[in-house]
């Protein structure tokens, strides 16, 4: 058993200690929790040893008074670089909550750490588990429908009351949060785009400042973004609307794609036409014909536990015995992206979004942290 603390047990601190202490991640032992908050005390036992900050706990593993192989790590995004080095600087296995911080210069350091240590990292994006995101990831990336088109992504039912941003101190801000619905919601929805689509090449991003909450970081979001290949995308989210929608449409040279509430439809046009579309485009004599496609609708099963899932399948990396749902490298690239956007809407221009490892990378971290300041009133 490896035994594991959970760091900052907060919301989803306590959902993620609750999976451990209860038994249902194989492998995994609750060792110690920090910064329990009042209303989750009562969800650990009194035998685990509580700690009051990440520092307390490192103390001890280091003093030799806690014997620790690896921490999940639920704390305000910020704080995520510092806790995941000293982490890997001790031997230990990772498990970060999304985002991999707030500036992707921050993820770029976790990941040299955790190459260092040689240890497993990993990334709590859990909608990976999802069976309808696994589908249509097998449909692009197997290139059975031709090459990539357009992407919209309209997802609007983050809605969030104003109790919401005033539940905690650092939620909403710049100087704690860093940034709004674009860093904390979304990065679910930018990881499985790139993952699910590639990583876009630029983007211009619309960001909309205290729209429907009184808040200084943004809560409504347009992002339009392009492809090396030519392919065009929109994403656009918020968390002021109701009921809202979550809408993903992603066009194929032969087919559209559509997921929504859980199901896929798949429109083929090759059957209808007898034909490749681009060829039907350049031969075709009719002037105005609709082309409708042959709609198929598939309902794929429900995962039901999927955070228990990022937990058992990082318990089996650490282990020798399988992969994480997502590899901790892969929180820098949704944060790139919404770096680029927040930068964008900034300089009100179009951003491209540099390669990973590129000097062009360094220069965009210098110019995304130095507004990051301004916005911080430094």
């Amino acid at each position: 058993m490896m035994k594991t603390a959970v760091i900052g047990v907060g919301n989803m601190g306590s959902k993620y200690a609750s999976l451990i202490q209860n038994g249902q991640i194989p492998g995994l032992e609750l060792a110690a929790v920090t910064r329990v908050r009042d209303p989750y005390r009562k969800l650990i036992s009194e035998e685990v040893p509580v700690f009051e900050s990440a520092d307390a706990l490192f103390d001890a593993v280091e003093r030799g008074n806690l014997a620790l192989d690896a921490v999940v790590i639920a704390t305000p995004h910020y704080s995520h670089e510092e806790i995941a080095i000293r982490a890997f600087r001790n031997g230990l296995h990772v498990l970060s909550d999304k985002p991999s911080g707030v500036y992707s210069r921050q993820a770029r350091l976790m990941e040299e750490a955790a190459d260092e240590a040689g240890t497993t990292f990993g990334m709590v994006f859990n909608q990976r588990t999802l069976p309808v995101y696994q589908l249509l990831r097998e449909i692009v990336t197997s290139g059975r429908y031709g090459g990539l088109k357009r992407v919209n992504w309209i997802v609007t039912d983050w809605y969030r009351p104003n109790k919401y941003y005033s539940s905690s101190s650092w939620h909403a801000t710049w100087a704690k949060d860093g940034g709004g619905v674009l860093l904390n919601q979304c990065p679910h929805n930018l990881d499985l785009m790139q993952w699910i689509c590639g990583m876009p090449a630029r983007v211009q991003g619309f960001c909309i400042e205290g729209h429907f909450h009184d808040i200084e970081v943004e809560d409504d979001v347009t992002m339009y973004m392009e492809w090396e290949n030519g392919a065009t995308g929109t994403f656009i989210s918020c968390t002021g609307e109701a009921p809202g929608v979550n809408r993903l449409e992603i066009s194929l040279d032969e087919a559209l794609l559509v997921c929504e509430n859980g199901k896929m439809r798949i429109g083929e046009l090759t059957e209808e036409l007898g034909m490749k579309e681009a060829e039907y485009r350049r031969t075709s004599t009719d002037y105005f014909r609709k082309i409708n496609g042959t709609w198929s609708e598939i309902v794929p099963k429900q995962e039901e536990d999927p955070y228990g899932e990022v937990l058992r399948a990082f318990a089996n990396e650490c282990l020798g015995r399988g992969q994480s749902v997502a590899d901790g490298r892969e929180g820098r690239k949704s944060l790139l992206m919404s770096n680029a956007a927040y930068l964008s809407s900034w300089e009100h221009r179009m951003v491209e979004i540099p390669e990973i490892g590129s000097e062009a990378e360094r220069i965009f971290e210098e110019k995304y942290e130095g507004w990051l300041r301004k916005k911080m009133g430094e």
